[in-house]
């Protein structure tokens, strides 16, 4: 998991370098990052958990787009991810920010809960993308995303694209640590 934690880290900081986190030092975003790289890989690589990709790097690719939504929706900012931050006035939580208002995700977190735990941030994340690419299946495959970012197909086709256009373009010049069977 260390080669894939090192892979995913060094496109977090291409795409939110660690001086763009000024509350924190450089020391503390990278150890940050790192954490947050190794829950999201803790997810795509759960073999209860289907990835969003097939083939023999289907959960690195998984854990890159997670992480390039992040990147989009949070940042990766330390006020997102400690809880302090919330975006869509409040009902949007975690790196992720998945939307819960006072309710519950349909594993059953509240918000709270998916700021206590990363990995159910990543896990309900998860979720969702894979939703999202189900029922937006008809659509080219940059705008499966839709869902995810606008709660509907037919809109949120440009920031899907941005997001799957990100993970894709590091994917193309950046080849994924291979994955062992004692890794996932």
């Amino acid at each position: 998991m260390d080669s894939l934690v090192a892979y995913l880290v060094a496109a977090m900081v291409g795409w939110v370098p660690v001086h763009a986190q000024p509350q924190e030092s450089p020391d503390e975003v990278m150890d940050r990052y790192e954490s947050i790289a190794r829950d999201a890989a803790t997810v795509a690589l759960d073999p209860d958990e289907s990835p969003i990709f097939d083939g023999p790097d289907g959960r690195a690719k998984t854990a890159l787009l997670m992480l390039s939504v992040a990147s989009f929706e949070s940042g990766y900012r330390k006020r997102v991810d400690d809880g302090r931050g919330r975006g869509d006035n409040g009902r949007s939580f975690c790196l992720m920010q998945i939307r819960v208002g006072t309710g519950e995700t349909s594993e059953g977190w509240t918000g709270p809960d998916l700021v206590q735990d990363r990995t159910r941030c990543f896990r309900a994340a998860l979720h969702i993308l894979r939703r999202s690419f189900g029922v937006c299946r008809s659509l080219p495959f940059d705008d499966r995303l839709s869902a995810y970012a606008s709660g509907s197909c037919s809109l949120g086709t440009e920031a899907s694209r941005r997001r799957v256009h990100r993970a894709r373009a590091w994917g193309a010049t950046h080849e994924p640590p291979r994955i062992g069977p004692t890794d996932s």
